[in-house]
């Protein structure tokens, strides 16, 4: 496969107030944010910081319109005595371990680069972004999946070394369709699922079904997996699952050029086709379910 997406970043930020205002498409509104990003990453470049920016920004701009689920809340008393007898105090923790946004992102309306300067280490990005999103509704299916290096369940990975095989295993609770892209540092994205030489355009998955995809490919005798691979500086890809309980069918794609060891690569489109593909569904879709995973590849083990 080709080389991969950049370097994860540490980071804070600091943000302006996210707006939001009806649109004319029932629950769908539009939303908008000015955000500034600050990574002390050193070995983040330009393009990448400027993509977390604006996914940081979406991300901020739907937890101030839609909020967070929190799933569980505990209160912890701590007791303590003193002369006149026992005296309680109570404290609440709060478990973040499972938290997510009320809203999804259907849409990208307009996202911009105010500013962008690399200062003392830091990279300093102020960006605005503006589009449509929606809450979430509640008969959303919770899929389940794990990305692996090997075939068996011991190894969940969301780090891998150049050469390592990359695996889905996969469970949903309906029968549906299911869709798995990747985007390399370039923003080229390859359809990994459903498999070249598929004619229904997605891969069919049964309720209940525990599935490891990447493994064999019914279409294609020769198939041997998708293999990771990096010319020599750590870099990241973005793993979408895409499923929902009602029929979708993949982007238009095109058929690759070998990749720059001489391999054969999966079927690709451009970022820009794909998130126009990706943004129609959503709008169309409300039971549509889209997870995004970043890897990190590196040369070789230490």
């Amino acid at each position: 496969m080709k080389k991969l997406f950049t370097l994860l970043a540490l980071c804070t930020w600091l943000l302006m107030p996210a707006y939001a205002a009806k649109d004319k498409k029932g629950d769908i509104q539009k939303i908008h944010i000015t955000y500034d990003y600050v990574s002390d990453n050193p070995n983040e470049t330009p393009d990448a910081a400027k993509q977390t920016a604006l996914a940081r920004a979406k991300q901020q701009a739907l937890e101030e319109n839609f909020g967070l689920d929190i799933s569980s809340v505990k209160s912890m008393v701590q007791k303590s005595k003193s002369g006149d007898g026992e005296v309680s105090s109570s404290t609440q923790v709060m478990n973040l371990s499972d938290i997510s946004v009320r809203g999804e992102w259907v849409e990208t309306i307009s996202e911009k680069v105010l500013e962008q300067k690399f200062e003392n280490g830091f990279w300093h990005i102020r960006v605005y972004v503006e589009g449509r999103a929606r809450k979430h509704t509640s008969d959303k299916a919770e899929i389940q999946y794990v990305l692996l290096n090997d075939t068996s369940d011991r190894h969940m990975r969301d780090t891998y070394y150049d050469g390592d095989m990359i695996y889905l295993r996969f469970l949903a609770p309906v029968d549906g369709a299911l869709c798995v892209y990747l985007v390399d540092e370039n923003n080229d994205v390859m359809c990994l699922l459903p498999y070249e030489g598929s004619t229904q355009g997605f891969q069919p998955v049964k309720a209940d079904k525990k599935y490891l995809f990447f493994d064999v490919n019914p279409n294609q005798f020769d198939f041997l997996g998708y293999q990771l691979g990096t010319t020599g500086g750590i870099i990241q890809n973005t793993i979408y699952i895409i499923f929902s309980p009602n029929k979708i069918t993949k982007a238009v794609d095109k058929a690759s050029d070998k990749n720059w060891r001489g391999e054969r690569v999966p079927r690709n489109l451009s970022y820009a086709d794909f998130k126009k593909w990706l943004e129609r569904n959503q709008t169309l879709d409300e039971q549509l379910v889209v997870r995004r995973e970043v890897i990190t590849i590196h040369p070789n083990k230490q």
